[in-house]
């Protein structure tokens, strides 16, 4: 870690360029523009890619993309933390791909990493644990690090991620580890998303009963659907309503904050999920104290990508670049409050 705005050392700021997906969108950036913007802003120095959303060749890159990338980094202190890999079986029409196609893929987006300057590469559930086990050698070659993604609605103790695990433990290799996505860990969801299902028909008083079923009703992510779907096909809301609700259900987990302990030494970077901020500058979705908490309890060392995903549901006047400066500061004040409380 050579750099920092955080008030612990052990902790860098930094942002995943996928908080910007509106900005690419709109076309008014480029890849440089981009960068050039973030380090202008001061939202850096960490920097971490999607990498089919960044580099047009991606899975490869060229000489003149590697080098003017290497250039341009250093130009504007900027720092790779992390590349995001993808984990696509379904690349072909006619069949998913099998292990030996998967694993030369991933390895392609390995090689690529290197070849960017960074050391950290998130991969995806949908890594099987055959793949796994066949990338793990190249990774420890490499000196890169492999860092299974625990987005919503998985976590630490989900049924998928022990047996990745199980897997880890058995193969006891320094090269593996996790990166946990705070979408995972949320008290509420997103006021905008909420009103945008009132926007869409769904009764106003039936937001807070999926809320409720959202937090406490068991079973499968389409379980849950359909248990709010019964109640709110016997209060009248349509079929067309309802389904606008049911992406909150991928997108926002519910998982135990105190789940994290349970892998604190195999954590090696952060998603610091974030959609939108109070008049206080605060998360109303995330509780960004608990976080903070947990990173000092564990003496987390490692970087700190901020993830705005708001673009899913914002106004197209919310500018991305804003939305990161307000997450980091949120998280820089949770940081202090807690290195304060134990002084």
């Amino acid at each position: 870690m050579t750099s920092t705005k955080y008030p612990l050392p052990t902790i860098g700021s930094g942002l995943t360029l996928y908080s910007l997906t509106n900005e690419w969108l709109s076309g008014r950036y480029d890849l440089e523009q981009v960068l050039r913007e973030v380090a202008a802003r001061q939202i850096g120095p960490g920097v971490e890619i999607v990498g089919y959303q960044s580099l047009r060749s991606f899975p490869d890159v060229d000489d003149a993309t590697a080098d003017r990338w290497q250039a341009l980094v250093e130009e504007l202190g900027l720092i790779p933390t992390c590349l995001g890999s993808n984990v696509d079986t379904a690349l072909r029409a006619d069949r998913f791909l099998n292990a030996e196609e998967m694993t030369a893929l991933l390895e392609r987006q390995l090689r690529t990493a290197k070849r960017l300057g960074f050391g950290i590469v998130r991969i995806q559930i949908g890594a099987s644990s055959e793949v796994i086990r066949r990338v793990t050698p190249l990774a420890e070659d490499l000196g890169l690090r492999l860092g299974m993604e625990l987005h919503a609605p998985e976590g630490p103790r989900t049924e998928d991620i022990l047996r990745v695990r199980d897997l880890y433990a058995e193969l006891d290799s320094p090269a593996l580890g996790f990166i946990p996505d705070f979408s995972a860990t949320m008290r509420d969801i997103p006021p905008t998303e909420k009103q945008q299902w009132v926007e869409a028909g769904l009764p106003a008083e039936l937001v807070p009963v999926f809320v409720q079923n959202w937090k406490t009703a068991p079973g499968t992510m389409m379980d849950r659907f359909q248990s709010f779907r019964t109640i709110a096909l016997e209060h009248g809301a349509s079929e067309d309503a309802i389904e606008a609700t049911m992406g909150a259900l991928a997108m926002h987990g519910t998982q135990p904050m105190d789940s994290w302990y349970d892998i604190a030494d195999q954590i090696i970077h952060v998603h610091g999920k974030c959609y939108e901020f109070d008049a206080d500058g605060n998360e109303p979705s995330v509780d960004y104290d608990a976080i903070a908490r947990l990173l000092v309890d564990i003496d987390y060392h490692g970087w700190v990508s901020t993830e705005w995903e708001g673009h899913f549901f914002a106004p197209a006047s919310v500018n991305a670049f804003d939305e990161i400066a307000a997450h980091q500061q949120l998280l820089a004040r949770s940081l202090e409050r807690q290195v304060s409380a134990r002084v």
